[in-house]
């Protein structure tokens, strides 16, 4: 197999299994790791977190290689694969979270705001991480992903009037709590 061939061919080899199976799906994985570490990334907002549920998504993806169809559309039947990981360990994390802190464990950990003026990215991303996450999802889908609404639709699997309506939701929360942390509205940087 070229560097060059496509993702169809590679998921036709993975599901025969076999070393070159093997070999073929190790090519997904290298094409496709360092966009779905970002994406979870920026979804769960821990890079440990982001590599770990990346890690399960390829596994889930290997033993699922056949459900995948012919292949042509591997890398969006990832991202939702990984998006409802994604979603799974936020609600686990947060379970735990609860647990922990009914336990009294969570005393030691609790650690007052960052002080001073958070600027730019850390700004953005603290507010991303603030969102709920059906609108996080969505805002990193369209603006870090870049993906139009049609296919972010198609991945959050909902109508695309549906997603576009969490879009403006999720925009005007994002803008709500932006402007609550002192970001400027303008957006032409803080006062």
């Amino acid at each position: 197999m070229t560097t060059t061939t496509d993702d169809a061919t590679l998921v036709r080899v993975a599901g025969k299994r076999g070393l070159a199976g093997q070999l073929a799906f190790e090519k997904l994985v290298d094409r496709h790791q360092q966009w779905l570490v970002r994406l979870l990334m920026h979804l769960l907002g821990s890079q440990s977190d982001a590599e770990d549920v990346a890690q399960e998504a390829f596994i889930r993806a290997f033993l699922a290689i056949e459900s995948c169809g012919d292949g042509s559309r591997f890398r969006g039947w990832l991202r939702v694969l990984a998006r409802r990981l994604a979603f799974n360990h936020r609600r686990d994390a947060k379970t735990r979270a609860r647990y922990e802190e009914r336990s009294g464990m969570l005393a030691a950990h609790n650690v007052a705001p960052i002080s001073g003026a958070v600027e730019g990215r850390d700004l953005l991303k603290q507010v991303l991480g603030e969102l709920a996450y059906p609108y996080r999802e969505i805002m990193v889908l369209r603006f870090v992903e870049e993906l139009p609404v049609k296919e972010i639709a198609g991945v959050l699997e909902i109508g695309e009037s549906a997603a576009k309506m969490r879009l403006s939701r999720a925009r005007a929360e994002f803008q709500r709590i932006y402007e609550k942390k002192g970001g400027d509205p303008s957006g032409h940087g803080r006062a």
